[in-house]
């Protein structure tokens, strides 16, 4: 199941994301990361070393990916909220996912993808939303089941909603101190997506006793709020650089995050409904504006015999595919590495090797950046 954590900037949201993250991972076999926060701070904030993909960078080659051996689309760019396909590559919950492995930074059993930050080429022409359209194709393509779990620490205040990550998610917990600014997240988040309401969650943070509780029960509601997490000297030190600090306030705050995890876990997820707002939300967007900008009909012709439910059942996964390994040459084409997992001795062959044009691939001109998957004056 797929928690999101939610908060306004300064409210602790991330340390508490890696606090849970960590949490989780000590009862459950496998935890999937997602930091999709413009700051980035998950990797340190899990004690993460190493290089870091950074999914904002690798649209092309991950779309690439994911596409598979759909031919749906035809000469149709993929965006961030193509539905999938029956022949579509999907990403599964577990540390020997292909993807996984390429992409995720791995430490024990949590996994880590990171969308990534700003750079020096992006300071006045781009917007987040175009960097986070890897890890929203990546959720709409992952096949996670009711006893995976999925943590992202997504960006401050209500950024959210304005991208398909909105029901991305079977459950949401927003990160509030007890101040009214704080709390008004929450509630616009509320207000904005109603439908929501049922599995967004609370938790009180830099809680300074029976005052700041009280004053939380009155503007939020007990039965939306999970706990309290009060000011932590352990937290202090875990910011000071202290990094054993912050296992020791996770022994702290075991209570709190026992709670987020069963309410997690009591989670239902509705898959045909989750796959309904994935076509209305692309529609939506290809009529708005991505129609006119590649001068297609992008939500055309899609393949409307795809379910998740024949996906998760079906041998046809990802678990038989090959990372898509793309790197545009002299005669600008991007050579796609995949295996057709309906041919029965695919496991022992060599991967099938194609190439793909890269105007079929991005279907627009590529700006000075890596990869820009949409237009930069939209986000």
């Amino acid at each position: 199941m797929r928690i999101a954590f939610l908060g306004k900037g300064g409210s602790g949201k991330t340390t508490t994301s890696a606090s849970f993250i960590r949490h989780a991972a000590k009862s459950r076999p496998f935890v999937l990361a997602i930091d999709a926060d413009v700051n980035a701070h998950l990797a340190g904030a899990l004690a993460f070393e190493g290089q870091i993909s950074q999914l904002g960078q690798l649209y092309a080659p991950l779309t690439n990916y994911l596409k598979g051996t759909r031919s749906d689309l035809g000469d149709k760019p993929m965006i961030m909220t193509t539905p999938p396909s029956t022949s579509s590559n999907f990403v599964r919950c577990n540390s020997d996912d292909q993807l996984v492995q390429k992409y995720a930074l791995q430490k024990g059993n949590i996994a880590l993808f990171t969308v990534g930050k700003y750079e020096q080429e992006d300071v006045g022409s781009s917007c987040y939303h175009g960097k986070l359209s890897g890890a929203i194709s990546v959720l709409h393509h992952l096949l996670d089941g009711a006893n995976d779990v999925v943590v992202a620490d997504n960006t401050a205040g209500t950024d959210a909603v304005a991208t398909s990550l909105w029901f991305a998610y079977d459950m949401r917990v927003v990160v509030v101190e007890p101040s009214k600014k704080s709390v008004q997240v929450y509630k616009d988040f509320i207000a904005l997506l109603p439908e929501l309401a049922a599995t967004t969650y609370v938790v009180g943070n830099k809680v300074e006793g029976a005052e700041d509780e009280a004053f939380l029960k009155a503007q939020i509601g007990e039965d939306r709020l999970l706990g309290f997490i009060p000011l932590s000297r352990h937290m202090k030190r875990f910011e000071q650089g202290d990094t054993d600090a912050l296992d020791k306030f996770q022994e702290e705050q075991s209570q709190v995050f026992d709670r987020i995890l069963s309410t997690l876990m009591s989670q239902k997820r509705d898959w045909d409904v989750y796959l309904s707002r994935l076509r209305q939300t692309h529609t939506k967007l290809c009529r708005d504006w991505y129609d006119a900008y590649y001068g297609l009909k992008l939500d055309e012709g899609l393949d409307m015999t795809f379910t998740y439910q024949a996906a998760i059942a079906s041998a046809t996964v990802t678990s038989v595919g090959s990372i898509a390994n793309a790197a545009t040459s002299d005669d600008n084409t991007v050579d796609v590495v995949t295996v057709d997992a309906t041919t029965p001795d695919a496991p022992n062959q060599d991967p099938l090797s194609q190439s793909v044009s890269a105007d079929a691939a991005q279907a627009a001109p590529t700006p000075a950046v890596e990869v820009q998957p949409v237009p930069p004056d939209k986000g």
